[in-house]
């Protein structure tokens, strides 16, 4: 049997760990179209020089050779679901190859998005991807750090306050003068949280620390020298961090299956709605049960690569499938945040912890990190 895992990334490699430990015979190929898995939630640090790349990056080669998988550096371009076959194209150049398969898990993540604003992607920096935030971070280095920067970061999220944080520290350690914005849609920060507790802290904390906060601000267009609101209002700027909005990745335009808002609908043992041998998992993957809907984090991404993974095994073997329960939800989320200066928040059930929250999530973030070393 022959399971493909396309897209390596917390939910992917989840999956290929899982497939591994429950069955040792199993032929497993990993796909990815970058070489190197990227610790996603470590690229605001990025910016602040507190990490690497090297540090928060490992070989994707060297994992899949250390669980007895095989990996294939290349893009899937498309997939023939009747033949059971996933075609790619090198990332190099050459021929593509058709690669079969029993079973096909998909785990090829999120892409940013841009809602369509004129100007906005071709003027803002992000860090979305360990390249951009690579991007980001050479533009904050080639400022001139002698004037008064004003940089706006776009999306008051998980991403947005991080960055934020991280900016505050970068110009800090650099004993440079800045004005950082926070712009957010809605009328607070971290809109997905429904208590306002850790908005009303993340706010407060980042305030303090010189950052001017935004709310109820609309991005019309963005040109060279400006951003331009849908009130009226303007604001010159020297770099923009986008951090607003995901959408999904570009291969699945492709794929004809249900989808909810452009991701794939998957049933409660998280097989591709109306498929016995695709599961999808992650921010690929649109999953709602009774109500309660999966949030598009890490957490969520590798508890349902493990459970899909899971009943892969079970689908060879006749076995009654595992119904997935999330636990990182649209409802009931969770989160560690950093917040810059050392400090972070732990939000949990509704409720905030501070202390020790910086030191928990790098403790997790290096805990993480141990599989690649």
């Amino acid at each position: 049997m022959k399971v493909l895992v396309v897209g390596c990334g917390f939910g992917g490699l989840e999956a290929a760990r899982t497939l591994r430990k429950q069955a040792k015979e199993l032929e497993i190929i990993m796909i990815d179209r970058k070489p190197r898995f990227d610790y996603q939630p470590a690229y605001p640090e990025l910016l602040s020089g507190k990490v690497t790349p090297e540090e928060i990056s490992g070989d994707l080669k060297q994992f899949a050779t250390k669980i007895g998988a095989e990996f294939i550096h290349a893009e899937v371009v498309t997939i023939d679901f009747r033949a059971k076959k996933v075609k790619t194209e090198p990332t190099t150049g050459g021929e593509g190859r058709d690669i079969p398969y029993d079973f096909l898990l998909l785990a090829i993540g999120a892409e940013q998005t841009f809602f369509g604003i004129p100007g906005a992607e071709e003027h803002s920096c992000s860090v979305n991807t360990l390249k951009n935030a690579i991007v980001a971070k050479n533009a904050l280095d080639d400022l001139d750090h002698a004037k008064k920067n004003v940089i706006p970061v776009i999306g008051a999220g998980l991403t947005g306050v991080e960055v934020a944080g991280e900016l505050v520290d970068y110009f800090t350690d650099k004993n440079a003068p800045v004005r950082i914005y926070l712009v957010e849609l809605m009328p607070r920060i971290l809109p997905g949280f429904p208590k306002e507790n850790v908005a009303t802290y993340v706010s407060t904390f980042l305030s303090d620390r010189g950052v001017e906060i935004l709310t109820e601000m609309a991005v019309q267009e963005v040109n060279e020298r400006k951003i331009l609101f849908k009130d009226g209002r303007e604001l010159l700027y020297d770099l923009i961090i986008w951090t607003a909005g995901i959408k999904p990745n570009r291969l699945l335009e492709k794929l004809e299956f249900s989808k909810v808002k452009g991701w794939l609908k998957v049933d409660p043992h998280l097989r591709v709605e109306g498929m016995n041998d695709v599961f999808a998992v992650g921010d690929t993957a649109f999953f709602e049960r009774e109500g309660v809907r999966s949030g598009q984090n890490v957490e969520e991404a590798a508890g349902q690569g493990k459970i899909a993974a899971e009943n892969i095994i079970r689908s060879m073997k006749g076995k009654k499938l595992k119904l997935y329960r999330p636990k990182n939800t649209i409802q009931n989320p969770q989160a560690l945040i950093s917040l810059g200066d050392g400090k972070g928040v732990i939000y949990l059930r509704g409720m905030m912890v501070t202390l020790f929250a910086y030191r928990l999530k790098k403790f997790v973030e290096h805990r993480y990190m141990r599989s690649f070393r």
